[in-house]
């Protein structure tokens, strides 16, 4: 049982081959077969299939399970009765506690093991999929499991036990219960149980007991015809390479006005079916979780895309509001679901985004919108177009929302015949916001935290210019650029917001204007950015997102500055591009920008204006302000993060000489 279990697994990750699919079919005949049928162990197994049960664990019976829900993966058709007979097993074998022991109650003499209550979480799971997807379709507010809840509050309350306890040792390898472990995370999309955060626990843990020849092995206890080091290194592989893998998307827990559960988790299996469908989709291991507004901001950058769903008018605190600001302007994106189409959610969802940027609105996004256009899946075959508002700020999408169509109604009930387009539409918004390719592993991020122990030895001030258009799309590209500078280069940035013939530019070294729109300064503007260079100080303009509307400006400015000369490439080799710790790294530009140039890729399209030997002014008509947030997303023309990153940090310290 257990061998056949494991490779029905191994089926599900090939090509389905005729004969792969073949060597499936038969393999859960055999499983169905022999699920034990009458008596105490109905809905369960013993060791060996055709033969009367003697006895039966559920050990044996989880791998089973794990086995048939392959095949069922896969696409074969598994009868609904085998699912019931198994959660009613499973339900009625669980403890008062919530937890589970190796077998039944009447029979168990080892007690509950966090590792057999991993497993029967995991299997309830499974059968929840299966038996209920329909809780929760008509929005008549959150959905429950009790078994897995009461399942989940056992594993929370005793996590310190996992690998530690002796008293488990026997009846709960720690290797194996690590898997088990990762499967619950995954599915229930929980980061932490209770304060651990399981990945991180485990992966220390497996990291303290691993050899120098790369094994696994803690297994001092246990009977070595059991477990060898082999099998320990299996379990632990199979731990990490799932537990690591990327967050696609984060779902959202919020409260209600009255501080009450609000109904954010009426679907409670939408976004996991949809992460599934977008990882086989694009041939890669997806994660997805539950937050909350509760953690740091940090926390939520987990995942590129954080979703939002409801039948109720959001209310959230002031507090929780920042938190949401912050997590958008450090590259995140939002998603939002009006659950039934509900107009109180939508309402408030879009009041909410314009509260939080204002100055931007939303709209419908365009046929040519490169969600549509240059993804995995084109709209333009779609047969039903759902409609999709977004909030934008001229660079990149901050908001979307989905205001009637309801695809979490789809994903929950996982209806992808005739529904393509839901689930096709929620992959083409992961591309869109990690540029296609830039998938990554849990726990890399592009946020930089500034390191306190790192004493800088200078500050440079900045001043950037507020003008009458969109003059600061990105703010959240300059607070990461201050914290990579301290710590990479040990230079601290001032950076200061400035209204020309308003605040004083004194002692800026480096005076910088963005923008996605056209705009105009005047005569008097114009003299004092000329007195900016006078006074050793240096212009820097980059059209952020490669906007050609403020690029077209720029060009119509700069003659006026600068009358007679014109800005020239700077080539490669120019000091600016060796100025500080490092010399500038490989150059990469973003998809979209790789589209549409069409030679030079491999260096910086910087220009600039000269003046007594050195540069006194910078123009990039390709973005380099996103590039600073450090997400990458679609839609952009211009550097990648690390090469934006790199640039802007060479600049100001070029300047500064």
């Amino acid at each position: 049982i257990y061998a056949v279990g494991v490779r029905c697994l191994v089926w599900n990750s090939l090509p389905q081959t005729d004969d792969v699919r073949a060597a499936m079919k038969k393999d859960m005949n055999f499983l169905l077969a022999n699920i034990i049928k009458e008596g105490r162990g109905r809905g369960f197994y013993d060791y060996v299939g055709g033969t009367p049960a003697k006895s039966y664990s559920h050990s044996r019976a989880q791998y089973a399970v794990l086995g048939v829900w392959a095949a069922a993966q896969s696409g074969l058709e598994v009868p609904r009765s085998y699912w019931n007979i198994v959660e009613k097993a499973w339900i009625a074998d669980q403890m008062p506690d919530g937890g589970w022991g190796y077998q039944s109650p009447e029979d168990d003499k080892h007690g509950i093991t966090p590792g057999m209550t991993a497993v029967g979480v995991a299997t309830l799971f499974i059968t929840q999929d299966f038996l209920h997807p329909n809780a929760g379709i008509n929005c008549r507010g959150n959905t429950r499991n009790v078994p897995i809840d009461r399942g989940m509050k056992y594993m929370v309350d005793n996590f310190d036990k996992i690998g530690t306890d002796e008293r488990y040792h026997t009846y709960d390898f720690p290797f194996a219960t690590l898997y088990a472990v990762e499967r619950i995370g995954v599915a229930s999309g929980q980061k932490y149980f209770g304060t651990n955060d399981w990945y991180e626990k485990g992966a220390n843990w497996l990291l303290k007991v691993q050899t120098k020849s790369g094994a696994n092995t803690g297994m001092w206890f246990a009977p070595k015809t059991l477990c060898t080091p082999l099998h320990d290194t299996c379990f632990g592989l199979l731990f990490l390479s799932r537990g690591r893998a990327a967050v696609a998307i984060n779902k959202l827990e919020y409260a209600s006005a009255d501080g009450k559960p609000a109904n954010w988790n009426q679907r409670p299996r939408d976004v996991a079916n949809l992460v599934s469908w977008i990882g086989k989709a694009a041939e890669r291991d997806l994660n997805w979780q539950n937050v909350n507004l509760h953690v740091p901001t940090k926390e939520l950058h987990d995942a590129p895309i954080l979703y939002m769903s409801g039948n109720q008018e959001l209310a959230l605190p002031d507090e929780q509001k920042q938190k949401l600001k912050q997590y958008v302007e450090g590259g995140g994106m939002l998603l939002a679901n009006a659950d039934c189409g509900d107009a109180r959610f939508a309402t408030s969802f879009r009041k909410l985004a314009t509260e939080l940027f204002p100055g931007y609105e939303f709209r419908e996004l365009s046929e040519n919108h490169p969600i549509y256009t240059d993804q995995q899946f084109l709209r333009e075959r779609w047969k039903n177009k759902p409609t999709v508002l977004g909030l934008s700020n001229g660079v990149r999408e901050l908001a979307l929302l989905l205001p009637q169509a309801d695809p979490g109604k789809g994903w929950q009930l996982r209806l992808v015949g005739g529904k393509e387009e839901f689930w096709q539409l929620g992959a083409n918004v992961f591309q869109y916001a990690i540029d296609k390719q830039n998938i990554g592993f849990k726990g890399e991020t592009h946020i930089v935290t500034r390191d306190e122990k790192i004493k800088a030895g200078k500050t440079i001030k900045v001043a950037r210019v507020e003008y009458g258009g969109n003059w600061n799309p990105e703010p959240g590209g300059w607070r990461r650029l201050a914290a990579w500078m301290h710590n990479k280069e040990k230079t601290d940035l001032d950076v200061v917001t400035a209204k020309l013939m308003t605040d004083r530019l004194d002692g800026a070294k480096v005076v910088h204007l963005t923008g996605t729109t056209p705009f105009t300064l005047g005569p008097a503007a114009q003299v004092e950015l000329r007195n900016v260079i006078n006074g050793g100080g240096t212009l820097v303009f980059d059209a952020a997102g490669g906007s050609s509307a403020f690029a077209e400006s720029v060009e119509k400015l700069l003659p006026l500055l600068f009358p007679g000369q014109k800005p020239q490439p700077i080539p490669p080799e120019h000091a600016v591009f060796n100025t500080g710790a490092t010399k500038l790294g490989d150059i990469a530009y973003r998809t979209f920008a790789r589209k549409t140039l069409t030679s030079g890729m491999k260096v910086p399209k910087l220009q600039g204006i000269e003046k007594d030997g050195r540069i006194v002014c910078f123009y990039s008509r390709e973005d380099l302000s996103a590039g600073m947030v450090g997400q990458p997303v679609d839609g952009i023309l211009g550097y990648d993060p690390r090469a934006a990153t790199e640039i802007m940090s060479k600049i100001i310290l070029y300047a500064a000489k």
